[in-house]
C-alpha cells in the first residue's frame, strides 16, 4: 500500500512540474535531506518594477504606432472624399468616421513627439467640407486636448 501511494505522489508531482502554472501558488520548495531534516528553499518573488517600466513603454510606442496607422487611414480617406465629392464619397466617409471614432479609445501621451503632428493635422481634417468628417473630427480633438490638458501638472 505504501508504494502505491508513493507512486501516486511521484505521478503527480511530474504533473505539476510539467506544467509551469500549477506551482504558482508556492512560495517555496520544501527539500528533505539525507540525515531526515527538512528545509525550505524561498523562490525569489515577482520580476523587479525596471522591467515593468520598459514594458509600458514598450506598450506606448506600440499604441503609438497603430495610433498613427489609424490616424493616416482617416486622413487619405478623408482626403479621397474631398476629392470625389461630399455625395459620391460615402463609403471613404464612413471609413474616416469609423477610424476617428476608433481613435478615441486610445491614450495619447503629452511627451511624444508625434503628439504635436497628429494634433495639427487633426486640427486641418475640423475643416473638412463634409459635416461627418467634421463633427467626429472636432469630437476628437476636444477629446485628446482634454486628456493632454489632464496629464500636465
Amino acid at each position: 500500500m505504501v508504494k502505491i501511494v508513493n507512486a501516486m505522489e511521484r505521478s503527480n508531482l511530474q504533473k505539476r512540474s510539467e506544467n509551469p502554472r500549477s506551482r504558482g501558488h508556492e512560495l517555496g520548495v520544501v527539500i528533505k535531506k539525507k540525515s531526515g531534516v527538512y528545509k525550505s528553499v524561498i523562490r525569489p518573488t515577482s520580476r523587479p518594477l525596471q522591467q515593468m517600466k520598459k514594458q509600458n513603454q514598450t506598450l506606448l510606442k506600440k499604441n503609438m504606432t497603430e495610433m498613427l496607422e489609424l490616424f493616416d487611414i482617416a486622413k487619405k480617406s478623408a482626403d479621397i472624399a474631398n476629392a470625389k465629392g461630399i455625395l459620391v464619397a460615402k463609403e471613404e466617409t464612413c471609413i474616416c468616421v469609423e477610424t476617428l471614432s476608433l481613435l478615441i479609445s486610445y491614450p495619447i501621451c503629452s511627451i511624444a513627439k508625434e503628439t504635436r503632428l497628429v494634433m495639427e493635422k487633426l486640427h486641418r481634417l475640423t475643416k473638412h467640407k463634409d459635416r461627418k468628417i467634421c463633427k467626429s473630427a472636432s469630437s476628437l480633438h476636444q477629446h485628446w486636448t482634454q486628456s493632454i490638458r489632464d496629464q500636465q501638472p
